[in-house]
C-alpha cells in the first residue's frame, strides 16, 4: 500500500508540473528576472548552460530535478535503506531470521536488493508520467522522452547513494535513527555546499565528492546519462553497501 501511496504522489507531481507550464512557458519577464539571481541560486536551481525558467530543460531542472524529485526520493530511499537491517533489529525480528540457516550476506544482499527494485519501481513511475504529459503541454520540445528518462534515473542515483550511506550506517550500529540523521545531514550538507560553492571558492573541491555536484553538473537533460551523473552515484552506492554488508557480519547480535 505504501507504494502504490509514493507512485501517485509523484504521478501527482508529475501533474501539476504539467499543468503548471503553460502559465511561465514564454514568460520573458520571468526570465529576466530569474537570470538576475545570485550565482548561489541559479546553481541550486540548475539553470546553467543558457538555461531559462520557461524552456522546459531549465522548467524541469528549477523545478523538479535540483529540488522537489530528489528530496521525495531522499526521503523514500533513506528510510528503506535504514529500515532494511537496523528497522528489523530494533523490531526483535532481525534475531528470529538469523536464527535459521542462512548467513548474513545473503540477508544484507537481500535486503539491499529490495531498496533498488523499490527505487526503480517509482522510477519508471515517474519517468512514464512525466513523458506521457510532457507532450501536450509542449515539455517535450527540444527534450526527447530519453532525456526525460535519464534525469529521472540520475535523480534515483543520487538518492540510492545517500541511501546506501544510510544502510551501511545501520548495519553498523543497528540503530534506524543514527542512519537516518547521518545520510540525511550530509545530503543536506552537500546540497548547501553545491550552492554555496559558487561563491566560496574554498568550498569548490569538496563539490567533486558530492552527488549533488554529480547530478546537477552532469546535467543529464541535456547529456543523458554520463559517468559523472550515472556511473559515480552507482559505483558509490555498491561500495557503501559492500561496505556496510561486512560491518553486519562482524557485529556481534546477541
Amino acid at each position: 500500500m505504501s507504494m502504490l501511496w509514493w507512485s501517485l504522489g509523484l504521478l501527482g507531481v508529475d501533474g501539476l508540473l504539467a499543468v503548471a507550464y503553460p502559465t511561465v512557458r514564454d514568460n520573458h519577464e520571468l526570465d529576466r528576472t530569474f537570470a538576475g539571481l545570485p550565482a548561489s541560486v541559479q546553481a541550486m536551481l540548475a539553470l546553467h548552460g543558457g538555461s531559462t525558467l520557461t524552456s522546459p530543460i531549465g522548467y524541469l531542472d528549477s523545478q523538479f530535478f535540483a529540488n522537489v524529485l530528489p528530496v521525495m526520493l531522499l526521503v523514500f530511499a533513506i528510510g528503506v535503506a535504514a529500515w532494511a537491517i537496523a528497522g528489523d533489529e530494533a523490531d526483535g525480528t532481525l534475531e528470529l531470521l538469523l536464527a535459521n540457516p542462512i548467513n548474513r550476506t545473503r540477508v544484507a544482499a537481500e535486503r539491499a536488493l529490495g531498496l533498488l527494485l523499490l527505487v526503480a519501481a517509482l522510477v519508471a513511475v515517474t519517468a512514464a508520467g512525466m513523458v506521457l504529459m510532457a507532450a501536450p503541454v509542449g515539455l517535450d520540445r527540444g527534450l526527447p522522452p530519453a532525456r526525460i528518462v535519464a534525469a529521472v534515473v540520475a535523480t534515483a542515483l543520487l538518492a540510492l547513494a545517500y541511501a546506501a550511506l544510510a544502510f551501511a550506517v545501520g548495519a553498523a550500529t543497528g540503530r534506524r535513527g543514527v542512519a537516518v540523521a547521518v545520510a540525511s545531514a550530509l545530503a543536506v550538507a552537500q546540497f548547501l555546499i553545491e550552492g554555496l560553492a559558487e561563491q566560496v571558492r574554498v568550498l569548490r573541491p569538496l563539490r567533486e565528492v558530492s552527488p549533488w555536484h554529480w547530478l546537477l553538473g552532469g546535467d543529464p537533460l541535456r547529456a543523458g546519462l554520463t559517468w559523472h551523473s550515472g556511473l559515480l552515484p552507482l559505483v558509490t552506492a555498491v561500495m557503501l553497501m559492500g561496505i556496510g554488508n561486512i560491518l553486519f557480519r562482524r557485529r556481534d547480535l546477541a
